[in-house]
């Protein structure tokens, strides 16, 4: 069964929200797509906050904090977490773990972003 990284990512403070969306596509996306292969990554998806009354909408009905939402979600595939590991250990392995996080750091507030493992279960 395959597994799935989600990612919550906001922007770094001095970044407007298009400077993010600017880096993440045409900068981060095209890196994510280079090592793919050697980090045995499967998909690979961006989807990117929308500027809208609907999410204060849906957070108020539902009594959830109406705070400012991610500026966007990835996420990413792989086979199983043993691939993971694979991926990325060895010199080679650490060496892309390490590319991937210093390239982040280049858009995203980690102090803000939140990210965790999930496996899907297709319902519709």
């Amino acid at each position: 069964m395959a597994i799935k990284l989600i990612f919550l990512a906001y922007r770094r403070p001095e970044m407007s929200p298009e400077e993010f969306q600017d880096y993440w596509v045409n900068q981060h996306a095209p890196f994510v797509r280079s090592v793919k292969d050697q980090a045995r990554i499967l998909k690979y998806v961006q989807s990117y906050t929308l500027d809208t009354d609907l999410n204060r909408t849906f957070a108020e009905a539902r009594g959830i904090p109406v705070d400012t939402p991610p500026d966007g979600v990835a996420e990413a595939w792989w086979e199983s977490e043993d691939d993971i590991n694979e991926a990325f250990s060895g010199a080679d392995g650490e060496a892309v773990a390490q590319s991937l996080v210093d390239d982040e750091g280049k858009f995203c507030d980690f102090s803000r972003s939140r990210a965790f493992w999930t496996a899907e279960r297709e319902i519709i």
